[in-house]
Order: structure tokens, then sequence, then C-alpha cells
């Protein structure tokens, strides 16, 4: 039990917002993938995957986050996670029935969620 918050594990990371629309990002990628199928349409939907990973990763790793770097980060993945949304939508309009399990499901909720948490909040950074 840690009482103190400077005692606090090294191995957990503080989950900030660019963070988060990555993980988010990433799940929405492997539930198109999951979806998709070749009988519906001929190729899989178009994701960027590697150009969001890479831009995810030229903010994510600087020792120093500028705010406007951050700004046009989490900018961006919010515009890939808009596309990924979209077209995870298209894929389950193709369905008669749900495709999805149960996890499955709570991942895609917990994503739009974010998507519109994330969307509609200011960005306000402290300084300090």
């Amino acid at each position: 039990m840690i009482l103190d918050a400077t005692a606090c594990p090294q191995d957990i990371a503080y989950p900030t917002d660019l963070d988060l629309l990555n993980d988010a990002r990433q799940k929405t990628d492997y539930l198109i993938g999951k979806l998709y199928l070749k009988t519906f349409y001929e190729k899989m939907p178009r994701r960027d995957s590697k150009k969001a990973r890479n831009q995810y990763l030229n903010i994510a790793q600087m020792k120093s986050k500028p705010k406007h770097k951050l700004k046009t980060g989490i900018k961006a993945q919010l515009t890939y996670l808009k596309g990924n949304l979209s077209s995870i939508d298209r894929l389950l309009d193709q369905y008669t029935g749900f495709p999805l399990d149960k996890t499955d499901f709570k991942y895609m909720l917990v994503c739009r969620e974010l998507f519109d948490q994330q969307q509609h909040k200011p960005l306000v950074y402290l300084t300090g």
C-alpha cells in the first residue's frame, strides 16, 4: 500500500491526452481489422496506421514538448481516431447482427467516449 505520492512506482505511466488518443487509435485499428470481411469490401478501409504512429512517436519522444507541437499532435490523433470510428460505423452497417463480442464492444464505446470528450475539451496546459 502506497501512502506517499512521491513514492509511486516508476513502471506506471501517467495517462496523457496524446497517449490515450494513440491507444484508442490503435484499438480502433484492431477493431477495423476484426470487422473487415472481403465479401463486403474489395479492399480494407484506409487507416494510415504507420503515419499516425510516426507522428505520435515524434512528439512522445521529445524530452520537453512545446505547447504548439502537443496541440498539433492531439489534433492529428483526433483526426485519425475520427476516421477509424467512421470506418467502424460503415463496417458495422454491413452486418445483419452485431459481430463484436462484449470486450470489443466495450473498447469501441470507450474509444467513442474518449473521442467525444477530447473533441469538446478546451486545450488547457498547466505550466510549472
